[in-house]
């Protein structure tokens, strides 16, 4: 019999009401309400539920729900089952364990509003279920399809070709079907589709190569599903490069169909190579052995349940007839649900090394010279779980020459227990990851501290400081008051304050840059704090040359430009951009910005069609971005003149500021000048700031300065490198815009 209950809603974490009925704020990044059985019952039970919700989004907060199962051993990582929504809300099937202690529903991994009025769970028992996963499935067909005799040929049909064991297994796991969004379909059948070769045009041109290198696939195979493990050497024998071998190794599988099956395999595709392990090793030892095997200048790296497509390895190939000396090539991927819906793709920046120290963004699918794998050596044991990130950390200090294949040459497996399907599935990968770039940072300088964020998979990483030098913090002020927290306050002497008082860094001098104009109550801070006062007498107003002004007058060999509408939030912010400004080839680090409210002013900054501007402003103060671009330290083509540091040597060899752009665009042009000498840009996620005044005041741009900008950039910057042509370009909120495609 079916009963629906409806949960007692408990605020229990970082979560406030929001002053309407049923409205609600997170307040920070872990929100959570406790889920109590109502009045009358003890507990929850366990099998399998129906749960229904009305959990909308309010001002564009991102919902990403999960429900968290106490089953004795409190509320854990590894035991979370991801919720999909609509725009209706939440009405999943999920499979409960037998034992359930207490159930947790998080709405979101940061702060934002939304509205959730009740959350109801239907107890369906196992006829039950097996009715409502059957409605569900049927509801998913064509009109056309839905008819009972329809309904039995197709399941014979189905039973035929896979097994009834394994046709029931795909149905119970059919219970949350992920629908893929409405955009990235509309990118797979307009852009990716028409835009990929057949298999006999790339073999043509394949043909036509002056280097045809071998490919040795490495694989590490444990008690893999035969549908998956099928699928992934089938897409394999698929591509249209066959000049591929597949280094298979078993880790001792104790499923009884590994062995048979994978001898099959190589027995009628000489191309496939095998080891059996006599124990098992775990990850780091089975790839190590399958990569014994490799005979390929080059390698790359597949998981036993995930498949590439056909273009896959000709897509590198090509670029490695193109150009011969590139020694790693990545390229974009997404996921794929066990009913071959395809989701959640991963548009990556070109190469990004401070990105790549934030998380394992390169990935699936990566190119090595095996050249360069010999002298680093293999998989270390130590950071099994993370080994492949580990890997491509002590690679990549290798190389010179990196490529970005814009296209999706991976889909990741989201099967139940996956780190696919998410990454809290598997705890060890995280400690794992953390000693690997505890290692990468006593590999090319000296550890501070590596640490997980409060987003899992991204990770804070930051060296100590070699020299702590004279830090020369430029200040352009026109001395005016504005309304901060309700009160009216004198910008420049709360900047100072802030400063001065706040920051623990302390080898600081303030340079402030004025109009002659500034009342007694801002000159006495000034004294107060021991700030260096310079006068730009020109009558007309031009920010570029205030700085360059300020610069000339400053005595460190670091430069800092700050509005005076900034205060301090971390206050080790000048740590955290030394730290990153200290490694060789960057040139400029720019912090995360917040407005007053406490959403994005800045988190770098994007340049499409030779327009710059803010990457999703406006957004929550923790907000994740695509894939931890606003919470992990990355790099863009620019970051805000509001608060940029950079060295007196680098900005006086590109000149400093262009007083040609008075107002604006100066800090974008200084930094793609520094990016055009081949320094990189880099946001720091690590420091934080109030920018108060920007949110209020009037956004205007001149066009001549615009043309002007344009006219220098336009030909130079046909894309931004750092943000994906298909994502929406003004305000770039790294979100899919069908317009564009």
């Amino acid at each position: 019999m079916r009963r629906t209950l409806r949960c007692r809603l408990d605020p229990a974490g970082q979560i406030a009401a929001d002053g309407a009925p049923d409205t609600w704020r997170a307040t920070g990044a872990d929100p959570n309400f406790r889920l109590w059985p109502p009045e009358g019952r003890k507990r929850h039970r366990g099998g399998w539920v129906r749960i229904r919700a009305d959990l909308t989004a309010l001002d564009r907060a991102k919902l990403t729900p999960l429900l968290y199962v106490d089953d004795g051993k409190g509320f854990r990582e590894t035991l979370t089952i991801p919720l999909e929504r609509d725009a209706s809300g939440i009405d999943n099937l999920v499979r409960l364990p037998r034992r359930v202690r207490g159930l947790r529903l998080d709405p979101m991994s940061g702060v934002g509003r939304f509205r959730l009025g009740h959350v109801s769970l239907t107890y369906l028992g196992s006829l039950g279920a097996v009715s409502e996963i059957a409605r569900r499935l049927v509801a998913r067909l064509p009109e056309g399809e839905r008819a009972p005799r329809q309904l039995v040929a197709r399941l014979a049909r189905f039973a035929r070709g896979k097994g009834l064991s394994e046709l029931w297994s795909d149905f119970l796991a059919s219970a949350r079907p992920r629908p893929v969004p409405a955009s990235y379909k509309a990118w797979i059948d307009t852009v990716e589709t028409p835009a990929r070769p057949s298999v006999e045009a790339m073999r043509a041109e394949i043909a036509g190569f002056d280097s045809r290198p071998r490919i040795s696939i490495v694989m590490p195979v444990y008690n893999t599903p035969k549908r998956w493990l099928a699928a992934a050497i089938a897409s394999v024998q698929a591509q249209a490069y066959e000049d591929w071998e597949l280094c298979l190794c078993d880790d001792n599988s104790s499923e009884p169909h590994i062995w048979p099956m994978l001898q099959a395999y190589a027995a009628a595709d000489p191309r496939i190579k095998l080891h059996r392990r006599t124990r098992n090793g775990r990850i780091s030892a089975a790839s190590n052995d399958a990569m014994a095997l490799a005979t390929g200048s080059h390698l790359t790296l597949m998981d036993h349940d995930d498949a590439i497509p056909e273009n896959a390895l000709y897509e590198f190939v090509a670029v490695l007839n193109a150009d011969p000396s590139v020694d790693f090539i990545y390229s974009d991927e997404d996921k794929v649900s066990i009913d071959g819906v395809r989701y959640e793709p991963f548009f990556k920046p070109d190469w990004s090394p401070e990105a790549l120290e934030a998380c394992m963004y390169t990935a699936h699918l990566a190119l090595y010279r095996m050249d360069i794998v010999a002298r680093i050596g293999g998989f270390r044991d130590a950071c099994n779980g993370a080994q492949d990130y580990d890997f491509v950390l002590r690679y990549t200090e290798h190389v010179r020459n990196v490529v970005h294949v814009p296209k999706v040459l991976y889909h990741w497996r989201a099967i139940p227990g996956s780190t696919a399907q998410t990454m809290d599935n598997k705890d060890y990968v995280i400690a794992a990851a953390i000693r690997g770039l505890e290692d990468r940072a006593r590999r090319t300088g000296e550890l501070d501290f590596a640490r997980a964020s409060a987003f899992k998979g991204c990770f804070e990483l930051r060296r100590k400081l070699t020299q702590r030098p004279l830090v020369s913090i430029v200040i352009p002020s026109a001395g005016r008051d504005s309304v901060v927290g309700g009160r009216s306050v004198d910008l420049l002497a709360a900047c100072l304050d802030s400063v001065r008082g706040a920051s623990t860094y302390e080898s600081i001098e303030v340079v402030v840059v004025d109009n002659g104009d500034l009342r007694p109550g801002t000159r006495a801070a000034l004294e107060r704090h021991g700030a260096k006062r310079v006068t730009y007498a020109d009558p007309v107003f031009n920010v570029a040359a205030k700085m360059n002004l300020g610069a000339e007058a400053a005595g460190g060999e670091v430069l800092v430009f700050l509005n005076d509408d900034i205060t301090v939030i971390t206050p080790d912010w000048i740590e955290a951009m030394l730290a990153l400004l200290q490694i060789p080839g960057v040139g400029a680090v720019g912090p995360k910005l917040l407005f007053e409210t406490g959403e994005i002013q800045h988190a770098g900054v994007s340049v499409i069609d030779a327009t710059p501007d803010h990457v999703r402003r406006g957004y929550p103060g923790d907000d994740p971005g695509h894939f931890f671009s606003t919470v992990g330290n990355r790099n863009y083509l620019a970051v805000t003149g509001a608060c940029v540091m950079l060295r007196r040597a680098d900005f006086e060899a590109v000149g400093g500021f262009d007083a040609g752009f008075a107002v604006n665009y100066n800090d974008v042009d200084l930094c793609l000048r520094l990016w055009d000498r081949g320094l990189r840009i880099v946001y720091c996620a690590q420091a934080s700031l109030h920018h108060y005044e920007s949110r209020n005041r009037a956004r205007t741009v001149d066009p001549e300065e615009h043309r002007r900008f344009r006219d220098r950039w336009a030909r130079k910057l046909p894309r931004d490198p750092y943000y994906g042509e298909w994502f929406e370009a003004l305000p770039p909120t790294f979100e899919l815009d069908p317009a564009r495609f």
